[in-house]
């Protein structure tokens, strides 16, 4: 098994199908950024409040997911977790949600992190964006290392953040 290594935090606030799980983490791992340099280990999916049964990074085929312990919690909810108790080596400083949108597209995730440059009037506001499965571990992993900051939460003309445009 692959141990944790900077790893990027995949939470579910909905009862995301199995299916679903298994295209999420094949599309994200199959961005360029990763696939061309053989990375397939970048995300995980926090599926438990005891963070310290998580041992590994999450491939297909996913688990079935018998649990889900973030049901229903907005993403200020999961925010303040992750600040509280997530730590190396999952990253918290931006993380992917699975929502009732996710289970209902099949093809989008909401990326959450602290805005670096607030406009005005979102001082203390999260960034929230919703962005296609194939993205969204990219554009976090971008964030989460220190890379790069809110320029690469930009989204198309249809509110989803997309790599290839």
């Amino acid at each position: 098994m692959t141990e944790l290594n900077d790893n990027t935090a995949v939470f579910c606030v909905a009862e995301i199908p199995q299916d679903v799980l298994n295209d999420f983490f094949l599309r994200a791992s199959s961005a360029p950024e990763f696939a061309n340099e053989g990375v397939d280990n970048i995300g995980v999916l926090v599926n438990t409040i005891d963070l310290s049964t998580i041992t590994g990074p999450t491939k297909p085929p996913v688990p079935t997911q018998t649990s889900f312990p973030f049901l229903n919690k907005t993403p200020e909810e999961i925010w303040d977790f992750a600040q509280r108790n997530v730590r190396p080596p999952i990253f918290n400083r931006a993380l992917a949600i699975l929502d009732g949108r996710t289970r209902e597209d099949k093809a989008t995730c909401l990326l959450v992190t602290q805005w670096e440059n607030p406009r005005k009037g979102q001082e203390g506001q999260l960034l929230k964006v919703r962005s296609d499965f194939r993205s969204a571990l990219a554009i976090l992993n971008v964030k989460n290392l220190g890379i790069g900051g809110d320029e690469h939460f930009r989204a198309g003309v249809d509110g989803i953040v997309r790599l290839d445009g």
